[in-house]
């Protein structure tokens, strides 16, 4: 058998059918017979050798056709095809110290799936440089690019863990609604959207609905899901659709017991992705540190004194800019050798009107802030459970009471201390790969001027 070649049937494949990732092919493996199904990488032809590169997700495999032992048939096929050709190819494992995986594949027949026009609107190999913009422009090619496989997969391992570990720890996941009568963070960077007869908006945040599943009797509960901020920004390190990985846990003392969750969440998560993805890692170029315990705490006023101490000019008492979080990092990191710290104390001015305030000093919040290599990636903090007190809250913040009855209420029946948190995922993988900008881990980025692919 030489070749099919696709011509519009529903399986082109006929009786084929993969048998083995790139990266499941081994010397000991030798003389087996295996499918495999990409895209070609390239072909080299070499005098009376052809190579052809096959890639898949996991990687490349190399395949040769020496011409006088190969079926003409076959070699015609050769002729035909191109880079991006989707592929199938069938043969045997062969031992070759040379290839990288230390095997290659002697084709006894190759079948054109799809086929690609010669002229591709990105270098997948990586040897001609794209601008972001057209990578973007061109995202479902871009995506084929090895580096962007590896970033995916690191991501997907990443967000499994840190599941895991709540789940080991009795969270349950939740789904809850993303079009919401009002807004969670207050202000105006709301998306608004048409709801049959009513205004209603995509939810900024789960916030209000975690809440409620507490107080419903859930204990403890997260979600992983989209959520939308209209803010008018343009930077790289601001989607408007992000994925937020939130948890909110029930009958806490106070914010520690959440900060020390996350902690703990994040140095098992981040000691997997280090033991499960070595390959990955090394091919990225990457090396991460999973956190030592605790994780240093810092409060904001102590923060604007070792920031002006560094010789940052911090217009506020009370606050710190990105500039500050990312100078306060080399302090840390300069101090203690560590890429992470909490940032605690916030005033009750600058936080959501649902934060806990200090006991000791109202003024102030139970209200946190993870940095990760100088980027805030979470938000966080006990949350207000009296009904009373979160009324009030309400008011101060220009809010009515009546527009949140449907959050409010429920904190008249009993509702336990509670805290929680929201993990942005894309600015997690940015900061844990070292990329530069938060479009790059993001599958389909929306920001202010791409609403396309």
């Amino acid at each position: 058998m030489t070749s099919s070649r696709n011509s519009g049937t529903v399986n082109p494949l006929g009786r084929l059918r993969r048998t083995h990732y790139s990266s499941q092919l081994k010397p000991e493996m030798e003389g087996r017979r295996v499918t495999i199904v990409g895209w070609v990488q390239r072909i080299r032809p070499l005098g009376k050798i052809s190579f052809l590169i096959i890639r898949d997700r996991e990687g490349l495999t190399q395949c040769i056709l020496h011409h006088k032992r190969t079926e003409p048939k076959l070699l015609e096929i050769l002729e035909k095809l191109d880079n991006e050709y989707a592929v199938a190819v069938r043969g045997r494992v062969k031992r070759e110290q040379q290839a990288r995986s230390g095997v290659e594949i002697v084709p006894e027949s190759i079948i054109i799936i799809n086929d690609a026009p010669a002229t591709l609107p990105l270098d997948i190999s990586g040897k001609t440089k794209a601008d972001i913009d057209t990578r973007l422009d061109h995202r479902v090619i871009d995506l084929r690019r090895h580096e962007n496989q590896l970033l995916f997969k690191i991501q997907h391992f990443t967000i499994s863990r840190m599941r895991r570990f709540l789940e080991a720890k009795g969270f349950r996941e939740i789904h809850t609604p993303k079009i919401v009568a009002t807004a969670t963070e207050g202000g105006a960077d709301l998306f608004s959207v048409k709801y049959f007869e009513q205004n209603a908006f995509l939810a900024q945040s789960p916030q209000f609905y975690k809440q409620l599943c507490l107080v419903g009797g859930f204990d403890r509960v997260f979600e992983v899901a989209p959520v939308y901020r209209a803010e008018k920004h343009n930077t790289p390190r601001h989607l408007n659709e992000y994925t937020s990985f939130d948890f909110e846990m029930a009958w806490i003392r106070d914010e520690e017991d959440v900060m020390q969750m996350e902690e703990k969440m994040l140095r098992t998560t981040l000691k997997a992705v280090q033991k499960y993805c070595v390959k990955e890692l090394e091919q990225l170029d990457v090396e991460i540190q999973p956190p030592r315990l605790p994780i240093q705490r810092i409060e904001i006023k102590e923060a604007v004194k070792i920031l002006r101490s560094e010789g940052l000019k911090t217009p506020s008492d009370t606050d710190i800019s990105s500039e500050g979080e990312e100078k306060l990092h080399q302090y840390v990191k300069r101090e203690t050798g560590e890429d992470f710290y909490f940032l605690t104390r916030y005033p009750t001015s600058i936080r959501p009107f649902y934060t806990m305030p200090l006991d000791s000093d109202p003024t102030l919040t139970r209200g946190f802030d993870l940095i990760y290599r100088g980027m805030e990636i979470t938000t966080g903090g006990q949350r207000i459970h009296n009904y009373n007190l979160l009324v009030e809250k309400l008011k101060e913040a220009g809010l009515n009471p009546e527009t949140f009855t449907f959050y409010t209420e429920p904190f008249r029946y009993g509702a336990p201390p509670h805290g929680g948190l929201a993990v942005g995922v894309e600015r997690l993988t940015m900061q844990m790969l070292g990329y530069k900008n938060i479009r790059e881990t993001c599958l389909f980025p929306r920001d202010r001027t791409r609403l396309v692919p």
